[in-house]
């Protein structure tokens, strides 16, 4: 009597003890009818199971362990397990489990022993890791199997834009696009496999604000115990501002060798265009105006030769530097005159819209109108039949910085100009390399009238943007400095 009254006494403090150390337990027959649960069992599967409860089944607990009751009765209890859930908060839930039966024959139950594997695996050890992970510039992860994080430090949740308890339980699915993902599951299906770590370059993972971030991404596989992968970790660097550094020089290059080429070169060839067309000339006063096939001749010569010498006028730019002479001026009457003398011949109809009281300009005027006669005959060139050209100036405060085309528009006060056509567009493939020096889509094209433009601008500190739609037309944006007046008013 009295050893039945101990236990029935230690049987509290077992409890108890079970409770604080975060172990559950859990008793159910074969067909998984609850014989018994404590605190500590429901607690981990966040159930409202009352705990002592007889009553039940055991996938009321959670429904995940159903399929664990049925492969025990296949035979393969005995084994450590472990299963992955969301919980309410979000955050992915790691239980281990153990399964063992007792008792024989119609007495024969299941008992499930379940820990919190995360809890348990975050000992001193990992907390000072993570602490080191912290401190990274670089961005550190650990994900299980499945693909759901475990942990990312700081710098990964500043590239993904994530705060770390919303990282934690993340699908790696969320971070890229649904092409990305099978590349992405491929590699790491190739890790698992092979044991051997992989990288993945060149990939645009997406933010939580929707903004893509080119990325590079190591996966290396971590072991349990038993040798088996339990999950994958791995670094995450974030290129974009190292590819953008890098497009830039390679662009500077490009304009450098220009230099140098034009430089040598443009006087030359500027000398030999005046002779050309002053012969030209010669002859148009000499023919027959009679002779239309010979004076056809000559005016295409003509032609071709101004056109050369206005090439030759944009190599000059970069041979002497580029260099802008800046004053302080209102734009204003400068860019109608620009407008109406690069539109003079056209065809079709263009408007003009400019905001009274518009800011003063720090601006190289000449140079200025030459990225606006460029954008203009791109707009021209761009439309089979003539059409609408429409042009406005406005005062701009930008409040966020900006970055495109390896320029940055810093926060400040601007003039914009903005040239929108109704051409055929520019492919989204053809957009990003459009500013290259020599880079163009047409026939008989020099390729050097928007490099030309993004090199003034550049050396303006302002900025050049274009949004297109194929098929639909192009909107040409530049951002001018204002005066230090304006600036600070």
């Amino acid at each position: 009597m009295a050893g039945g009254e101990q236990r029935s006494n230690l049987w509290p403090i077992l409890e108890d003890a079970l409770e604080k150390n975060g172990i559950g337990i859990c008793v159910c027959g074969l067909d998984g009818a609850l014989q018994y649960v404590n605190r500590a069992f429901t607690r981990l599967f966040e159930s409202d199971v009352r705990p002592g409860s007889t009553k039940g089944m055991i996938t009321d607990i959670a429904p995940v362990l159903k399929d664990m009751v049925a492969d025990a009765r296949r035979g393969n209890a005995g084994e450590n397990r472990e299963i992955s859930f969301i919980d309410s908060s979000g955050s992915l839930r790691r239980i281990g489990l153990r399964l063992s039966f007792t008792g024989e024959a119609a007495a024969r139950v299941l008992t499930l022993v379940a820990h919190d594997v995360a809890h348990d695996a975050l000992d001193e050890n990992e907390e000072h890791w993570h602490e080191i992970a912290d401190g990274l510039e670089d961005g550190y992860y650990e994900c299980d199997i499945k693909g759901h994080f475990l942990y990312g430090n700081r710098a990964l949740c500043r590239i993904t834009e994530y705060d770390s308890h919303e990282f934690i339980g993340l699908s790696y699915k969320k971070l890229y696009t649904p092409e990305d993902q099978k590349r992405i599951y491929a590699l790491y299906h190739e890790v698992y496999v092979t044991g051997k770590p992989n990288r993945f370059i060149d990939f645009s993972a997406i933010t939580k604000s929707g903004r893509k971030r080119l990325i590079e991404c190591s996966i290396s596989p971590a072991r349990g115990p038993d040798g088996t992968i339990r999950a994958f970790r791995g670094i995450i660097r974030d290129v974009s501002e190292k590819n953008r550094m890098e497009k830039e020089l390679q662009r500077a290059r490009k304009l450098e060798a220009i230099g140098i080429l034009s430089g040598g070169i443009a006087h030359d060839y500027n000398n030999a265009l005046t002779a050309i067309l002053g012969n030209i000339s010669l002859a148009k006063m000499e023919a027959d105006p009679e002779n239309k096939g010979l004076m056809e001749v000559l005016n295409d010569a003509e032609e071709a030769s101004v056109r050369a010498v206005d090439l030759t006028r944009r190599l000059s730019i970069f041979a002497r530097g580029g260099k802008p002479d800046r004053k302080i001026i209102n734009y204003t009457d400068g860019l109608r005159n620009i407008i109406d003398a690069a539109l003079c011949d056209y065809a079709g109809n263009y408007t003009i819209t400019i905001q009274e009281g518009l800011w003063d300009t720090d601006i190289d005027e000449f140079q200025i109108g030459q990225v606006i006669t460029y954008i203009l005959e791109n707009a021209v060139e761009s439309m089979k039949k003539p059409g609408a050209i429409t042009i406005t100036a406005e005062n701009n405060v930008v409040e966020h910085e900006l970055s495109h085309h390896e320029l940055t528009l810093q926060p400040g006060k601007y003039v914009r100009i903005s040239i929108a056509d109704e051409g055929s567009g520019i492919a989204p493939e053809s957009v990003g390399n459009i500013f290259d020096p020599y880079y163009t889509t047409k026939e008989m094209a020099s390729g050097m009238g928007l490099a030309t433009s993004y090199a003034i601008i550049k050396r303006h500190h302002g900025y050049i943007d274009v949004k297109s739609i194929t098929g639909k037309g192009s909107v040409f944006h530049v951002y001018l400095p204002v005066s230090q007046d304006h600036r600070q008013g």
